[in-house]
């Protein structure tokens, strides 16, 4: 029996790395194919965000595991991250439409980097010797790739778009690791899908106002002139969707597996998207390209392989200390 049930365990894992990975894909790529027709990225950010909303509102109706929320509670723990997390897919959606995909996914491997100094300066936490060892490669490799002749391409607006979007996503992420407790999941039903749903919603909420105040009229205007429209907004939603579930199961991975498959896994991801940008968006790409890449994907996984050895230890000491404060409190009872 639990042979079967490993078994079946490992078959749903493939399927979820192989959902990850090809969702973000066409994410990319779709994102990239509406935007050359429709450059309208606070728009484009906005509607794929809805389309998130319509995958996510009927699950909750159909499962009835929509989570336990009051107008307090949620403008109060899930504001301010709703706006990070806004202002962070729509900088990513600007950065894909106005430079390569390639380009903006290799600039997306300093999230370590940024994640690193956002945790240093919000939390007072010093990094170990060999996590802050792995960011040497990250930061070569992104420089390579992103260096040519005559010009800098990490100075691109694409590439400083990039960047911000890692910055602000890094601050989300450090905003909801306080969510993400056994109390909210019991009291409240928010396990790490459902406080990403409801993240996706509130961010929808807080992207419709200036989306549609800085480039409503303009996109409104342009999509009544362009024939091909049904295929751009087609393109849209799909991204959309598959924006979110690909979020989705990275979460579902992480539950299964714990962080040293999901650091594995998050660097190979990153090579399915960058395979995705050459071969369906025919972006070019040079030998020195393609080692800065290389390198800095090293760097990622070296990164998260580091950060997982810092949890086992710490996890190991604390339960060490119990099993220490226990054999106290015996040795005293008798």
């Amino acid at each position: 029996f639990e042979e079967a049930a490993k078994k079946e365990m490992n078959l749903w894992l493939v399927c979820l790395l192989f959902g990850w990975y090809a969702s973000n894909s066409v994410f990319a790529v779709l994102n990239k194919e509406a935007l050359k027709a429709f450059a309208f990225p606070w728009v484009v950010s906005w509607l794929q965000l809805v389309a998130g909303v319509m995958v996510i509102v009927p699950r909750w109706i159909v499962t009835r595991s929509m989570p336990k929320l009051d107008i307090v509670f949620v403008t109060k723990k899930f504001g301010p991250m709703a706006i990070l997390h806004a202002t962070g897919h729509m900088l990513q959606v600007a950065a894909a439409g106005s430079g390569s995909v390639f380009m903006a996914n290799v600039v997306k491997a300093t999230e370590p980097i940024i994640g690193t100094l956002v945790a240093v300066v919000a939390t007072g936490t010093t990094p170990k010797l060999s996590t802050t060892l792995s960011l040497i490669p990250i930061a070569l490799g992104v420089g390579i790739a992103g260096y040519k002749p005559g010009a800098i391409e990490l100075f691109s607006f694409s590439s400083l778009a990039s960047f911000l979007s890692c910055f602000v996503f890094a601050l989300a992420k450090v905003l909801a690791k306080n969510l993400m407790t056994p109390q909210m999941k019991r009291e409240r039903r928010l396990d790490a899908a459902n406080n990403y749903a409801l993240l996706t919603c509130c961010s929808t909420i807080v992207l419709t106002l200036p989306a549609l105040l800085l480039q409503g009229i303009p996109a409104l205007a342009t999509a009544k002139k362009l024939t091909q429209n049904s295929s751009i907004l087609r393109n849209i939603f799909i991204s959309g969707a598959a924006y979110f579930y690909s979020n989705n199961c990275s979460f579902q991975v992480l539950d299964l597996t714990g962080p040293v498959t999901q650091a594995v896994a998050n660097a190979a991801k990153r090579v399915f998207v960058l395979g995705a940008a050459v071969i369906f968006l025919g972006e070019p790409i040079t030998t020195q390209k393609l080692f800065g890449s290389a390198l800095a994907l090293i760097g990622v996984l070296l990164y998260g392989l580091s950060k997982t050895n810092t949890r086992e230890k710490k996890s190991s000491n604390t339960e060490a200390k119990e099993m220490s404060n226990g054999n106290s409190s015996s040795i005293k009872r008798n």
